[in-house]
């Protein structure tokens, strides 16, 4: 079985379909230049993803990565996103060095991993903050003598239950979908039936298309109400004199003369920071809220421009698939924004991650000179932005 075989060619030309070979096609250079890069931005993202995820690792002992029956939020994103890295990894090297050629079935299971393990990842993340925003509607201000409640918007959050349960279906739904229709789309290339190979590469298409608009409207609406209720939460518990610093006190002379001679005393009371602290904790926990959140609105509008971009792309591409890839153009812009562009928007929400993660390490390290007047405040509003 040759690759020129007939099931390979799209009006009667042999165009370099790219999610299943890249080789004796036309412009292969291209996407094999485009399969190296990813090849490179791959294992660095997926180095990120695994350091981050020992660390947190080593650094959170009494963490539990399955809690309420769902993946830990953070852990889960880190832990998909490397084996996500480690399929581009592979599929890359298959494709580059021409492994397998016509051995279809591992060819479109690879190259589908890629995606799974990636909107897994987000999935994930987002049960995390459905999971989150219940115990973020503590901190929200009361209505204000002018503002009556029917000016606000009422939303409706999911209970644990029903996260669970959407999760794990979502989860399990897709996984089937999308790996038995590779499979499936894999055998009937290699048995040259276009019409079943058409029908499941379609199926499978579609089934991204409609998991990627459920990831669209969750992070539009529910990622961005988690990240405006996480602002106002700092900010109310920071703004109500509830956090003060714990110092040592201590208290200075301040001896002043007058013209005839007579002295006079002021004594003053200064705090100073315990164990020598260099950096005012309170502004260290600016510091630490501040890159969290940095963190948290880099990741959702990363998500909200990926799956926008993809929810459109996969129906287009479920239905015109041979029309993309005989256009070269059109191909090697998909191409490019599957692969590299792809890769780099996972690794720059890494190092938001990385930072965010270096610098509460840090804070933690120092002094913690930081209370609320109610202590179980604090503790469920900072546990409750650590999950997300």
């Amino acid at each position: 079985m040759n690759r020129s075989q007939p099931i390979n060619l799209i009006n009667g030309k042999m165009y370099c379909q790219w999610p299943i070979f890249i080789s004796e096609c036309y412009d292969s250079q291209y996407f094999i230049v485009t399969y190296y890069v990813n090849l490179v931005t791959a294992t660095i993202f997926t180095l990120l993803a695994g350091g981050i995820l020992i660390m947190r690792l080593i650094v959170h002992r009494e963490l539990n990565l399955f809690s309420n029956g769902i993946i830990a939020p953070l852990e889960g994103f880190l832990g998909f996103s490397m084996l996500g890295g480690i399929a581009r990894i592979i599929c890359s090297a298959t494709f580059i060095i021409d492994i397998l050629p016509t051995y279809y079935i591992y060819r479109e299971m690879i190259s589908d991993a890629q995606w799974i393990t990636a909107q897994l990842s987000v999935i994930t993340y987002l049960a995390g903050v459905f999971r989150t925003l219940p115990r973020m509607a503590f901190f929200q201000p009361s209505y204000s003598d002018n503002q009556s409640p029917s000016t606000t918007m009422t939303m409706c959050v999911p209970t644990l239950y029903l996260i669970r349960v959407l999760y794990w279906t979502i989860s399990i739904t897709l996984i089937i979908i999308a790996s038995g229709s590779a499979i499936l789309a894999g055998y009937f290339r290699m048995e040259e039936n276009r019409f079943l190979l058409n029908v499941f590469t379609s199926t499978r298409l579609v089934a991204y298309g409609i998991s990627s608009i459920i990831l669209l409207i969750g992070y539009g609406i529910y990622g961005r109400l988690l990240v405006n209720l996480t602002m106002q939460s700092f900010e109310l518990v920071h703004g109500q004199g509830g956090i003060v610093e714990e110092c040592q006190e201590t208290h200075v002379t301040e001896i002043i003369r007058d013209g005839d001679g007579r002295e006079e005393r002021n004594i003053h009371k200064i705090y100073v920071l315990a164990r020598g602290g260099e950096r005012n904790e309170v502004e260290s926990r600016n510091l630490r809220f501040k890159y969290h959140m940095r963190k948290m609105k880099i990741f959702n509008h990363s998500a909200l421009m990926t799956f926008a971009f993809w929810s459109l792309t996969s129906f287009v591409l479920a239905f015109w698939h041979d029309q993309i890839w005989s256009t070269i153009f059109l191909s090697k812009i998909q191409a490019f924004i599957a692969n590299i562009s792809t890769n780099l928007i996972i690794i720059t929400v890494l190092i938001a991650t990385l930072l965010s993660e270096l610098v509460h390490h840090k804070g933690q390290n120092s002094l913690d000179i930081t209370r609320v007047t109610n202590s179980n405040q604090l503790s469920t509003f900072t546990h409750s932005i650590e999950e997300a």
